[in-house]
């Protein structure tokens, strides 16, 4: 695959999680739940797709800890996947109806809540990346 589409899948996954975030923000509550839980569905894969296209780096700032010059931001990042895992984790018993309102619940919205504010943050910290991304995959004028 060229470095070309790379980029451009890389772009379209990060688009797409900031849409479907937004998407499930807005359809959290009322006749929209199911939309809710099938927008949540979507997003796993895609998670997995950007986590494996941002991989090296992950190891990377794993391996080297605070010798990485992005330790900071490695460390937020884990936090954020953290928030994330037990949000989805928390979602299906609910979806499923396995389990009725209650704790559980709270633990979704509130970590739900919670991973929406670090995903804008994530991509706050990351515009200098994505600003790159965007400028060599733009033709040349």
């Amino acid at each position: 695959m060229s470095l070309l589409r790379k980029r451009v899948i890389r772009i379209v996954v990060d688009v797409g999680l900031l849409v479907g975030f937004g998407a499930e923000f807005i359809t959290r509550e009322g006749p929209d739940y199911d939309l809710h839980s099938w927008i949540g569905i979507v997003l796993i894969p895609m998670v997995a797709v950007h986590l494996a296209s941002n991989w090296r780096w992950v190891v990377s700032a794993v391996r080297r800890r605070s010798a990485h010059p992005e330790w900071p931001l490695a460390r937020f990042n884990a936090v954020f996947s953290v928030m994330t895992t037990i949000c989805i984790v928390s979602g299906f018993p609910l979806w499923f109806e396995w389990i009725e309102g209650g704790l559980l619940s709270t633990v979704h919205t509130v970590t739900g809540f919670v991973a929406i504010i670090l995903a804008l943050s994530h991509l706050w910290r990351n515009r200098g990346r994505l600003n790159s991304l965007l400028r060599r995959t733009s033709p040349a004028v």
